[in-house]
């Protein structure tokens, strides 16, 4: 849905005016939102068919701002003819307008007293045009040499102008069209004025609003009038890139056989990324309200697909000298941003300056970067090059590209992070830290870890590491190992038994081998504390990701090992089941006659109730009955999932407060309102657990 201009705010008043031309002043300005390309025209569409018309009439000025209704004015004959491109959605519009407002179709889009008189207006000079003309009217090809068809010919041709229509257009076509608009006036007689505006709602709710929609519809809302443009800039700017960019037509194979200059090249794409770069530094308003910043290098990229001595990719020393000094005046000017992201980039200690002064940072991404050897040994023998404000630390570590394995050394520039990813991807070993890093490295305030598909060597390390320093998990209480290959029980049990001392509250295990009874036992012995849990089991070497699988016991069998839970409120799996089986409960249902909504079971003392107030036939999903043997040994629990890619089925567990009676709520394919709470608390949303504000107050 489009948005014309006049639709948030009295098209009278000044305030709203002004911020409507300030901020299509912002739209044309170049590097003016984040994401785009330096070629393209940033353009927003407000109005009903502007996009289309704008793809259909390149020749529109981009100086010239017209709506529907003042459009007139500008065109002129001469002018239509000189610069658009004839369309059908000139009239479309106005058509589709005036009949929104008699049957309040558009409800955001202005329905205002001072907007309707002039389309009505507009309306009425159509139509009294189009009356006028000759129903004989017909293309030139059929058409005699006399005068008066001449003169017919020419008026036609003067109204097509005028409401810039293409000549395929017939007269016919556009009475059939008028016709249409006046059944619909017929109908609804009586404009629909809009009493209630967004603006006029409180700006909690405006932000909120701003925070939903996508960067194309906040920048289109915020076009509208200077209260949301005000509101829509702290979620339009909220992130910013920056890249050094590598032409797209440049590919990185083959190149040393083209004829691209890509050393010149490489100039203009560093005389546009600091033109970028100048944007913000001139625009204190939009750093201010930048809140994650992502820096990338694209040559760098295309230089790991060259490993040869002759990279035609390579750029000198000081040539990245000033990228750097770009960067690190950027997240200066940004006195705002909360989280980096840095992609593909040479760490050097001037950056790693530049962080560590910066006072709102407190979560950093480390994308394949590469940390060189002088910094790795600066970072093992300074204990002043650090980042004391980072609670949040991840790092993604690709294993095709070996440099990419230095970033393990990030975790010496973070001693006081709270939460830690790292997670690892591609083909080939890894070269793992020496041992000077694994001596160095601390965890005194770990809370939150999370280790993707790391190598077992690297695995070992940390168990060692744990094992070393009883302080390093003193504070942890969130959990998750997650292995595309399947791990057995004893290299899960190895970490979790140096985590023995760790006020354990969310675990999860993900891409267990075995996953016997003895596992889940040494969990419930070890953390009887525990608040969630979650088990994954990879059924074969062939099954790489989170899917159901065949697990090698009854699912009644593990329900015995909950019974040392003292606090345990949320379990989920992957146990293989068929949602659509039939079981003898369906004879329940036949006894009652299908009558009634709910079916107790009479042969348990404290009959168990089957919630069936969502509609599902109780004789077909019978798999909450899976939960019972759980919700029997374990109290305390309070949902029962199965997981596939995502969580496929949530069985609430609700226990009456005098008799103790058990309730299943169970649904398949839950929506987030059948979630009372937030799903983050029991696993991570992407390969992070939600970041933690950092404890500590360096400088002040």
């Amino acid at each position: 849905m489009s948005f014309p201009p006049a639709c948030f705010g009295d098209a009278t008043d000044s305030t709203n005016t002004q911020g409507h031309k300030d901020s299509r002043q912002l739209v044309k300005a170049k590097y003016c939102y984040p994401g785009e390309d330096t070629t393209s025209s940033n353009k927003i569409f407000l109005s009903l068919y502007e996009e289309e018309q704008a793809f259909e009439e390149p020749g529109w000025p981009e100086d010239h701002e017209l709506s529907g209704v003042d459009a007139m004015e500008f065109c002129t004959e001469t002018r239509c003819e000189t610069t658009y491109r004839p369309t059908i959605y000139f009239v479309s519009r106005i058509f589709d307008s005036i009949k929104g407002f008699h049957k309040g179709y558009l409800d955001l889009s202005g329905r205002h007293p001072e907007r309707y008189y002039q389309l009505q207006s507009q309306w009425n000079r159509f139509l009294w045009g189009l009356l006028r003309l000759d129903s004989a009217v017909e293309p030139p090809e059929y058409l005699d040499l006399l005068g008066v068809v001449h003169a017919r010919q020419e008026r036609w041709r003067r109204f097509l102008t005028k409401w810039r229509l293409p000549e395929s257009t017939s007269y016919n076509q556009l009475i059939q069209c008028a016709q249409s608009v006046l059944r619909e006036l017929k109908q609804y007689p009586m404009p629909l004025f809009q009493m209630t505006r967004l603006t006029g709602l409180p700006s909690e709710i405006l932000d909120n609003i701003m925070g939903l929609a996508n960067p194309d519809q906040a920048q289109a809302l915020s076009n509208t009038c200077h209260r949301l443009n005000n509101i829509g800039q702290r979620h339009i700017f909220a992130t910013w890139p920056m890249k050094f960019r590598v032409p797209p037509y440049v590919s990185p194979f083959n190149v040393e056989y083209s004829s691209f200059d890509l050393p010149t090249l490489a100039n203009f794409s560093r005389k546009d990324f600091e033109r970028n770069a100048q944007y913000i530094l001139r625009s204190p308003h939009i750093a201010h309200h930048v809140k994650r910043l992502i820096l990338s290098d694209e040559w760098c990229v295309n230089r790991r697909a060259h490993p040869h001595e002759n990279n035609p990719f390579a750029l000198g020393v000081n040539f990245y000298a000033s990228i750097t000094r770009i960067f690190a005046t950027v997240l200066r000017a940004a006195t705002n941003v909360t989280e980096l992201v840095l992609y593909n980039l040479e760490v050097n200690v001037d950056l790693i300056r530049k962080i560590g002064d910066n006072h709102s940072l407190h979560t950093v991404e480390f994308h394949s970067c590469h940390i060189p050897r002088m910094v790795r040994r600066r970072l093992t023998s300074d204990p002043n090059l650090i980042c004391p404000r980072i609670a949040n630390l991840r790092i993604y570590v690709d294993s095709s590209f070996a440099e990419t394995h230095t970033q393990w050394y990030t975790i010496l520039l973070c001693p006081h992070a709270r939460t830690l990813s790292v997670i690892q991807s591609g083909v080939g070993p890894f070269p793992a830290p020496d041992a000077l890093f694994w001596l160095h490295s601390r965890f005194n305030s770990l809370e939150r870890l999370v280790l993707d598909n790391i190598d077992a060597p690297d695995l070992a390390e940390l168990v060692k590491l744990f094992r070393r320093s009883a302080s390093a998990s003193a504070h942890m209480t969130h959990l998750k190992l997650h292995m595309d290959w399947g791990i057995s029980d004893a290299e899960a049990l190895s970490l979790l038994l140096v985590l023995n001392a760790a006020p354990l509250e969310v675990l999860v295990l993900e891409g267990l081998a075995e996953a016997e009874s003895a596992l889940f036992e040494q969990i419930a012995y070890q953390y009887p504390a525990l608040l969630s849990l979650t088990v994954v089991r990879r059924q074969n070497s062939s099954q790489h990701h989170n899917k159901f699988a065949t697990w090698p016991h009854a699912s009644w069998e593990y329900a015995p090992c909950f019974r040392r839970f003292r606090a345990l409120r949320h379990f989920c799996w992957n146990f293989r089941t068929e949602y659509w089986d039939a079981t003898p409960s369906a004879l329940l249902a036949f006894e009652a006659n299908f009558a009634l909504p709910a079916v107790a079971v009479p042969y348990r003392p404290g009959p168990v109730e089957i919630d069936l107030t969502d509609g599902a036939p109780p004789y077909f999903l019978d798999t909450h009955w899976m939960a019972l043997p759980f919700a029997a040994h374990c109290p305390t629990l309070q949902s029962f999932s199965l997981m596939d890619r995502t969580v496929d089925m949530m069985c609430k567990i609700a226990r009456h407060p005098t008799t103790g009676e058990t309730n299943l709520a169970p649904k398949y394919h839950p929506t987030h309102s059948f979630v009372s709470w937030n799903t983050q608390q029991w696993n991570t949303a992407g390969a992070h657990w939600p970041p933690l504000l950092p404890k500590i107050r360096v400088g002040h």
